[in-house]
């Protein structure tokens, strides 16, 4: 029997989640957070807007998938640098990762860490999602005390200062707030500072 060419033309659910997703994305980043109106996002997807509440249910449901996004592709990418060999280059690159995400899609950035859309409260799913991009640090930090290059101590503890340390300094530097030269040049010294000043001693 053939299906209806309705049918057939059909583009799958997916897809349309994916297009809706993705225009939400780009009008992140070029516009900011007040862009995320349901019937823009759905103009840009080239949807209908009752297709964006049938996959998010709601602006808000957008704003959850992007803030999971963004965390799923930093933990994504953080991931990778476990296959590093050397424990300290895997954090140091890790770190470098994280800075070069932040400033190549800044609104996103904004959206996970920064509160750019203050009465945003991401669900509990996207709430782990997070976790999981900030375990991947306490990996990295398990590698170098289990070499001996850190002093031991609770590691999460540990990767919450290195973190703090490295947000900050993005944070200032998205900014444009500053009083040094190169900002690259400057958060690399960070990342010199911290791994010095937990390196285990003699």
């Amino acid at each position: 029997m053939v299906a209806p060419v309705s049918a057939r033309l059909r583009t799958p659910s997916t897809d349309v989640a994916s297009a809706i997703l993705g225009a939400a994305s780009m009008l992140l980043e070029q516009e900011g957070p007040d862009a995320l109106s349901v019937r823009r996002i759905a103009t840009e997807a080239g949807v209908a807007p009752m297709g964006v509440y049938n996959h998010f249910q709601s602006k808000a449901g957008v704003i959850d998938a992007l803030f999971r996004q963004g965390f799923a592709v930093l933990d994504s990418e953080l991931e990778a640098v476990h296959r590093i060999a050397d424990p300290e280059q895997a954090l140091r690159t890790g770190l470098a990762i994280y800075r070069r995400l932040a400033l190549t899609t800044p609104a996103t950035y904004r959206l996970m860490l920064l509160r750019a859309v203050p009465s945003f409260v991401p669900s509990i799913e996207s709430q782990l999602v997070a976790e999981g991009a900030f375990d991947q640090l306490v990996r990295a930090v398990d590698r170098m005390v289990d070499v001996g290059l850190f002093s031991p101590g609770d590691h999460r503890e540990i990767a919450q200062r290195i973190w703090a340390a490295c947000h900050g300094w993005i944070s200032l530097e998205m900014f444009g707030i500053g009083f040094t030269g190169d900002p690259a040049a400057g958060y690399n010294d960070l990342v010199d500072l911290l791994v010095s000043g937990l390196r285990a001693r003699p």
